[in-house]
């Protein structure tokens, strides 16, 4: 789709228009592209309560040369920008990315640059994948195939930074009130959680199902909060 509506019907003409739908719920944004957000798309989130204030926007990496390599459209100082952009418009998103370690061609070099990247963005919520030789892709062909031993390694040191960034990031909820949509009567999830994706929010006193409920957040378990 166009990415703002001087070129035409946009996602953010459909979620203004969702917004306007009677009752309580969330709509959720799930695998956007980084080179396909506008100001304007920022902005209507930022006013339409019924749009969860979470953006899923899979990144794959930071480095300029392993982003070509992959065919992302997009550039480090693009994405940098752009998480600026979401982070000071919409007021306490929570961004969802993902990466890949270990495509072909990717040096020590490039993974520290991920791996920075990682530590000083602190994502919300982050999940890391390592690159699969699948038979008959471009990627399967190219030269400077990783062992997976390096693989494993570099996706080991990624998500035990991402581990104690969530860690801190979840002690700073306790205390709080939180509204929760209910899955199972001592099950919920926040705002900023995607069901079968994300944490969940444990609860001590049962829900009805499919309601939305305000609870103190008490505590946590793992990647989950107690409330």
């Amino acid at each position: 789709q166009p990415v703002d509506s001087t070129r035409g019907p946009t996602l953010a003409v459909l979620l203004r228009e969702l917004q306007e739908i009677e009752g309580e719920f969330w709509v959720r944004l799930l695998y956007t592209h980084p080179a396909h957000w506008s100001d304007e798309l920022i902005e209507t989130i930022a006013q339409c309560d019924k749009v969860a204030r979470y953006i899923d926007i899979p990144l794959q990496h930071i480095d300029d040369a392993m982003l070509g390599r992959m065919r992302r459209e997009t550039s480090r100082a693009h994405i940098e920008n752009l998480i600026h952009k979401l982070r000071a418009g919409i007021p306490g998103v929570t961004l969802r990315t993902t990466f890949i370690v270990g495509f072909p061609g990717e040096t020590e070099a490039e993974f520290a640059r991920l791996l920075d990247f990682i530590r000083r963005s602190r994502f919300e919520r982050l999940g890391i994948f390592k690159y699969s030789q699948e038979e008959g892709s471009r990627a399967a062909k190219m030269p400077g195939q990783i062992p997976a031993k390096i693989k494993n390694a570099r996706y080991r040191a990624a998500m035990s930074v991402q581990q104690q960034i969530a860690h801190d990031l979840t002690l700073e909820k306790v205390g709080s009130d939180l509204k929760l949509l209910v899955d199972q009567p001592h099950i919920a999830r926040s705002e900023g959680d995607a069901p079968d994706v994300d944490a969940r929010v444990i609860l001590s006193e049962a829900a009805p199902v499919g309601e939305f409920v305000w609870r103190r957040i008490t505590g946590s378990r793992g990647y989950d909060l107690l409330a």
